[in-house]
């Protein structure tokens, strides 16, 4: 009996983590660069504030950064938003 539930626990979380994944993936789509939805001058005195220095390698890094922070803050907000009306739709 302990092959079944172990079975059903792991499809559980690879079915989470692909769903988590999807979400990412399209909210990282629909958002596009980074360069479109943030002013330069902010990501210039972010990456002055980080680095010490404004360099084209250092502003890349930066803006890379800062797409990937806001991806996972909204992927995790719609994802935890997702699994809560799952939840309440199967009770």
């Amino acid at each position: 009996m302990a092959t079944p539930t172990l079975v059903r626990k792991w499809g559980i979380r690879l079915f989470k983590t692909v769903w988590f994944l999807c979400i990412s993936i399209m909210v990282g789509r629909i958002l596009g660069p980074a360069e479109r939805y943030l002013d330069h001058d902010v990501a210039s005195s972010i990456c002055d504030f980080i680095y010490g220095d404004v360099n084209a390698e250092t502003i890349y890094d930066t803006y890379t950064n800062i797409d990937i922070l806001i991806v996972l803050t909204i992927t995790t907000v719609i994802y935890r938003l997702t699994t809560l009306l799952f939840n309440k739709i199967r009770k």
